[in-house]
């Protein structure tokens, strides 16, 4: 069997999956007609690369501080959606306190604003490093962190979506585009860990708390590889991630990135804006809301079309991938990429263990960010 991917770390089974497909729907086959062309899907976050481009972009705003908003309009957008009820005991202060969003977003609040009135960026005239010395700095990121992690949506939240994504209201693309490659270039330097936030001691409502957070992101080599090689031998390949469709194309785009995407293939949530660009936060729904069911919703309006088919392969790492991985009859190689999360994507991975036709697992090695030559993930796996 001819190879048109490089080995890397591909477990085995996967390996010979993806050459006998492109070999099966590619230009190498007789039968390949250019005017009905197959083409592949992919999730992007923890499939196509290592981490989470949303949870990156976050860490980089919330530590350096760049947000677009004054202090009323930030507060009233932690609080948006949020479920007001009592933490659960897990979620504890530090005192053994259970605490809410009433009084966290209070306290978020206070330290904003002690940063909006002091920030050079801001109102004031302190430096970032010198705004970084403050327990108010500390108290903010710790809670923000703990915001992020912890809280889960109302019951009847409208757009209870991308909580993170909002905070970029006020953006513009182009600024948006900017802060990710200045963000990207950065966190694919930090080392790969675990980071842990305590708030300090500070006159607060909430207490002290303390939260754990993954920092990190990198590129897979494989993946990267994988997507040049199907676009080589005339298979479309196609981004659909549940992410901010602004955040997801600056980096599968960029040039300083191995990727190199088409934009128009790269597709994921969007948010309304107003007449001027600015981003508002409210998913547009104009467009298929790009989770869960929404993938397919997506692959279907905006994807096929008469003139190609497939899914021919598909990959993905979690439940909100579950529809795409499992939806269509053309998909013959579905890859799921190992994490340990739980979920209807576990009986997919059992199927792949088992040596399905369709399903196809693939390990990695998270905290060094890479793949690993085996069907299942070692060391730390979130």
């Amino acid at each position: 069997m001819k190879t048109y991917i490089k080995k890397g770390a591909w477990d085995e089974r996967v390996y010979q999956a993806i050459n006998k497909l492109i070999e099966t729907h590619g230009k190498d086959n007789p039968s390949y007609d250019i005017n009905h062309k197959p083409f592949a899907v992919f999730d992007w976050d923890n499939t196509s690369i290592i981490g989470d481009l949303e949870e990156a972009l976050l860490y980089y705003m919330i530590t350096n501080l760049t947000f677009k908003m004054e202090v009323e309009e930030f507060y009233e957008l932690i609080r948006k959606n949020v479920d007001t009820k009592p933490y659960g005991k897990n979620h504890a202060n530090l005192e053994g306190n259970l605490i809410n969003i009433d009084v966290l977003s209070a306290d978020i609040k206070v330290a904003y604003q002690f940063i909006y009135d002091n920030y050079e960026k801001f109102k004031g005239s302190m430096s970032l490093e010198e705004v970084k010395e403050t327990d108010y700095y500390k108290e903010f990121v710790a809670k923000m962190f703990y915001r992020y992690k912890v809280s889960s949506y109302a019951d009847d939240a409208v757009d209870p979506y991308c909580w993170m994504s909002y905070l970029l209201k006020n953006y513009t693309k182009d600024q948006v585009m900017e802060l990710g490659a200045r963000a990207y270039k950065i966190m694919k330097k930090e080392p790969i860990r675990v980071e842990t936030f305590t708030s300090p001691t500070i006159e607060s409502k909430s207490g002290r708390i303390e939260i754990e957070y993954f920092v990190g992101i990198r590129e897979l080599e494989e993946m990267a590889n994988l997507y040049k090689a199907l676009e080589e031998n005339g298979i479309d390949v196609y981004i659909v991630s549940a992410s901010f469709i602004d955040i997801v194309r600056t980096f599968a785009t960029s040039e300083d990135n191995s990727y190199k995407m088409d934009e128009k293939k790269v597709l994921g949530l969007r948010l309304k804006r107003l007449g001027d660009g600015r981003i508002l936060p409210a998913i547009d729904k104009s467009y298929p809301i790009s989770i869960r069911e929404g993938k397919v919703a997506t692959i279907d309006k905006l994807i096929k079309n008469a003139n190609n088919y497939g899914p021919v392969m598909v990959g993905g790492d979690s439940d909100g991938d579950f529809a795409m991985l499992t939806t269509y009859p053309d998909t013959e190689v579905a890859l799921l990429v190992h994490r340990e999360n739980d979920g209807k994507i576990t009986s997919l991975r059992n199927q792949a263990w088992q040596d399905s036709p369709r399903y196809f697992s693939q390990g990695r090695n998270l905290l060094q960010g890479k793949f690993v030559n085996s069907n299942k993930s070692v060391g730390y796996n979130e």
